[in-house]
């Protein structure tokens, strides 16, 4: 399905391709430390990986951005939709930062998704908690692909950025969570037996 989407969106035109970069010829080995430079000094050219991961997340916080942006405009509880605004501005300046780095490289950015947000403000359909469970699924999916992001770059100033954008979805997850305790709609998952209860009070 994901290869018969980009087919189709070729076929419209509006299907921006992911970027390339010249194949060299030799291999090239690292001769000085100035490689990890991010914050001072001379800054390299991004690396492959880097690229992709900084297109991969663009691409998931624009997708992320206008789903989010439609449980807005559908979801009943005030609450939850200021919760699911806030996560809107989130994903859009993660955006943000991430394509100033391709823009400053002289790299196409992947165009967002907001514009294919329909206009229906009235009949929501899906319930306003599996719109937050989903919404925080996300968000925790985020956190382990900037972890992916961090381990595939060597450059100390994206190591960075994606650490900060992490505890900053990270707190937003929390937020999330704590919204479905307080709607009592958070099911505690399994965990391991309190051996030293059991040990000081015994078993009821």
């Amino acid at each position: 399905m994901h290869m018969q989407a980009i087919t189709i969106a070729q076929q419209k035109g509006v299907y921006v391709s992911p970027p390339n970069i010249p194949t060299s010829d030799t291999v090239h080995f690292v001769k000085k430390d100035s490689f990890l430079n991010g914050w001072f000094g001379d800054k390299r050219p991004l690396l492959a990986s880097e690229i992709a991961q900084f297109y991969a997340n663009i691409e998931r916080n624009a997708l992320g951005a206008a789903t989010i942006l439609g449980f807005a405009q559908v979801v009943e509880s005030k609450e939850i939709k200021a919760y699911l605004l806030k996560g809107n501005n989130i994903a859009q300046k993660h955006v943000s930062s991430f394509s100033n780095y391709l823009e400053k490289s002289y790299i196409p950015v992947p165009m967002g998704s907001d514009s294919y947000v329909t206009e229906s403000s009235h009949v929501s359909p899906f319930s306003d908690k599996l719109m937050l469970f989903y919404t925080i699924g996300m968000i925790t999916q985020g956190v382990a692909f900037y972890g992916m992001s961090i381990a595939t770059s060597a450059r100390r100033d994206i190591t960075t950025l994606y650490a900060k954008h992490s505890g900053e979805i990270a707190f937003y997850a929390e937020e999330g969570i704590k919204l479905m305790i307080h709607n009592d709609w958070f099911e505690e998952p399994p965990r391991m037996v309190d051996r030293n209860d059991l040990i000081q009070n015994g078993r009821e």
